[in-house]
């Protein structure tokens, strides 16, 4: 039996509660000896077979502590101002930040200290971008190397979970009647959830991206960070290149036409990116095609999502309903299907459109959101002459 197998062997028993010393003592040449890559895999072969990321989430930390000896010694180099390196900088900075934050729950009296605890956790919530970067840059670029690198959906999940301990902390200290029993078991939930994201990435992401993406992907997911920002660290110096908007030959001869006109291409790109509108079109293979990139993005895009799969541009609680929007309209039964959240102080209108040719065959689904805002504020009238 191949190594792997046997591993796959041990962690169904670790899924199913069997953690003993004589049970690692059966597996442990194997479980010294196991790479990222391998735990990758395997992990993926369990979602794969049915299991959900929530699941696996209930016994993954009792996996990364057996496994975490031999993961860490597959040591990688990691180039100094790389994506790479500047994650790995901004896990560091966090890091420094809960330690401060220990520091100061020493203290105990929490309902006086409330305002400053206040101040440290709100600042917390910057590092989101961390997060956001690694599923719309590094996630896609996996991915596309292989099947198998579907299963970061796992540590989507973990983002999801921590954002929303994280949430539930400061609600907690914004509260009048503050519960510090609640804050105290939200507190240790966070800091179990952070040290043991930075110990995932830096055990089995980081060296897994290091071994399967090429410098010329390296350089890509660096200069697309520029994009989404930096957390926690001083933004790095971008490389100056020339951004290409199209791929072919001669841009100034390219012109759209149709029944209702003509645009040039630099009027069509011009058109499509002033609308005040997040616009994403997944393909008939729900494949995400294209993205408008308008002046005030709503939610976060990067080029590495292009031919990304849909179902992997969502958290997986919410694959299930992707899943029935898009097949309601591959069948005919909907055209459309519409949403509004509250998100960061706005109300936003989320709608998905089926597209579909002249004899009425599915050809995908264009996804619009819009900050609706001050549309819902308006009351009265604003005539075209009343215009300052």
């Amino acid at each position: 039996m191949k190594k792997i197998e046997r591993i796959a062997q041990y962690i169904e028993q670790i899924a199913q509660g069997n953690h003993t010393m004589d049970l690692y003592r059966e597996y442990e040449e194997d479980i010294l000896s196991v790479e990222a890559d391998e735990l990758f895999t395997l992990l993926n072969d369990r979602i794969v077979l049915g299991e959900t990321p929530k699941q696996i989430l209930v016994y993954l930390d009792r996996l990364m502590h057996v496994f975490a000896q031999s993961l860490n010694h597959n040591d990688c180099p990691i180039t100094e101002d790389s994506f790479i390196d500047h994650m790995i900088k901004e896990n560091q900075a966090l890091s420094q930040r809960l330690e401060k934050i220990k520091v100061l729950l020493t203290q105990k009296d929490y309902l006086r200290i409330k305002k400053e605890l206040l101040s440290r956790f709100e600042e917390l919530l910057e590092f989101h971008v961390h997060y956001i970067k690694k599923e719309n840059i590094l996630f896609p670029l996996l991915e596309k190397k292989d099947d198998k690198y579907a299963g970061v959906s796992i540590m989507w999940t973990l983002h999801d979970q921590l954002r929303n301990t994280l949430k539930d902390i400061v609600i907690l200290l914004k509260s009048v009647d503050f519960d510090q029993k609640a804050f105290i078991m939200n507190v240790g939930r966070y800091f179990f959830q952070a040290y043991g994201l930075i110990q995932k990435e830096e055990l089995i992401l980081y060296p897994v991206a290091l071994n399967v993406l090429n410098q010329s992907e390296h350089d890509q997911m660096r200069q697309e960070s520029f994009e989404l920002g930096f957390a926690f660290i001083e933004p790095p110096t971008p490389e100056k290149t020339e951004k290409s908007e199209i791929y072919i030959d001669d841009v100034d001869s390219w012109v759209y036409r149709s029944e209702t006109g003509e645009l040039t291409y630099e009027q069509l790109t011009l058109f499509v990116n002033a609308l005040p509108l997040d616009c994403t079109l997944i393909d008939e293979h729900n494949k995400v095609r294209y993205f408008t990139r308008p002046k005030d993005r709503i939610f976060p895009r990067s080029p590495a999502i292009i031919g990304r799969d849909v179902r992997n541009c969502h958290p997986a609680d919410s694959v299930d309903v992707v899943n029935k929007i898009i097949d309601a309209f591959r069948n005919n039964q909907r055209d459309v299907a519409t949403f509004w959240i509250d998100m960061r102080g706005k109300k936003l209108l989320i709608q998905y459109f089926a597209l579909r040719n002249r004899n009425g065959e599915y050809k995908g689904t264009l996804e619009v959101s819009q900050d609706i805002t001050e549309i819902q504020e308006l009351e009265g009238q604003r005539r075209l002459l009343q215009w300052e």
